[in-house]
């Protein structure tokens, strides 16, 4: 009877393209830090297993919501959702918002149905006022899956500046998977699934269904570290979240208005990402660019000495065991003066200097922990 009852949402083509991007996106990374910097600097399925694990919590925090809320929908939005978020996938996935997958998909069903009046249902603008309170909740619950899994997925992009220079910038994308359950008015026709579960309300039908809901994120820093990138996004996504919800239930009041608060609601998430894309070019920060005295850190490997050490993304490195470095070689060669423990002098990106020291790998410089910029 469960497995009946799972079938449907285990044959949305939605789920199994998102299954096999999750794959590439963790494949792709990997392959691009081993080829610039030889050895991948997160976990090799990092990206699968917040796919599952993080999609199936959202997926059961949303749907908590959805049926505390009576949220209902009918098959007809989800049919044209489940293209659009395709279509996201497949073409902007740079540029994933979550939020505009949904209100796209709500306008263009609003759309379709002026086109095809018999694709129209009873209380339409009430069912979509109820769908703007449920994107609302999902654009809360991305902000805090951006700000839980974003810094685990950082990774550092090295290029050639237009002086000759190595520059680096850090990226981390993400997508997930989340099973919601739904109400839909009526019985839905679905002969060929088995059993499906008819709730009877009143003098109303109401069938259960589970959808797969489309959550993720692109991030870019060029100016800046990723963590100032990751809470100023999650930030305005959270605002930006309680403002379609509030919105949602003054249309569940006012439900003639939801045409014109869609389109404000799709214009303003928009708004609010090109926004945060100007202002992350626009930031007067330093450039990572590699320094001519010392070696800059890029990444900490998890669980290493550098780690332990309190290194940061972000700090140049200075001194070693009292020799000052400037490249790579010479940074190893001085770990390796003292092969079981290291001094180090390290600024950060403020100019501010300390001392950080500690048990290293014995006749393992190189396990040091630090990802640095690569000589070539």
């Amino acid at each position: 009877m469960i497995i009946d009852m799972l079938q449907p949402f285990f044959t949305a083509p939605l789920l199994w393209l998102a299954v096999i991007y999750a794959v590439w996106l963790a494949q792709k990374r990997v392959r691009r830090e081993r080829k610039t910097f030889r050895i991948a600097i997160n976990p090799r399925w990092v990206e699968v297993g917040h796919f599952v694990g993080h999609g199936l919590l959202a997926g059961f925090i949303l749907s908590c919501c959805t049926l505390v809320l009576g949220s209902m929908v009918n098959m007809e939005w989800w049919l044209i959702y489940e293209i659009i978020a395709i279509l996201s996938l497949l073409v902007a996935a740079k540029w994933q918002n979550t939020s505009a997958t949904f209100l796209i998909s709500a306008l263009v069903y609003l759309g379709a149905t002026q086109i095809w009046p018999q694709y129209q249902v009873a209380h339409q603008n009430s069912l979509l006022a109820e769908l703007l309170v449920t994107i609302g909740l999902v654009t809360i619950s991305n902000s805090a899956l951006q700000r839980w899994d974003a810094k685990a997925t950082v990774t550092p992009n090295v290029v050639t500046s237009k002086r000759g220079r190595a520059t680096a910038f850090f990226t981390s994308r993400q997508i997930y998977i989340a099973p919601v359950f739904f109400l839909v008015p009526g019985a839905i026709d679905l002969p060929k699934l088995g059993f499906w579960p008819i709730l009877n309300i009143g003098h109303q039908s109401y069938s259960l269904v589970i959808l797969p809901l489309l959550l993720g994120y692109s991030l870019k820093a060029v100016k800046g570290l990723m963590k100032a990138v990751i809470v100023k996004h999650a930030n305005s996504y959270l605002i930006f979240g309680f403002l379609l919800v509030g919105a949602g239930l003054i249309t569940v009041v006012l439900p003639n208005i939801i045409i014109e608060v869609l389109i404000v609601a799709l214009g303003l998430s928009f708004a609010v990402q090109w926004r945060l894309n100007r202002r992350s070019i626009r930031e007067e920060q330093i450039h990572f660019t590699k320094p001519y005295n010392g070696v800059f850190i890029l990444g900490i490997l998890r669980a290493t000495p550098a780690a332990k050490m309190g290194l940061m993304v972000g700090d140049t490195i200075i001194e070693c065991n009292g020799q000052a470095v400037s490249t790579n070689d010479n940074f190893y060669q001085a770990i390796q003066s003292q092969p079981t423990y290291c001094h180090l002098k390290v600024q950060d990106l403020n100019g501010e200097f300390r001392m950080a020291e500690g048990a290293i790998f014995a006749d393992a410089p190189h396990e040091l922990g630090v990802v640095l910029f690569p000589e070539n």
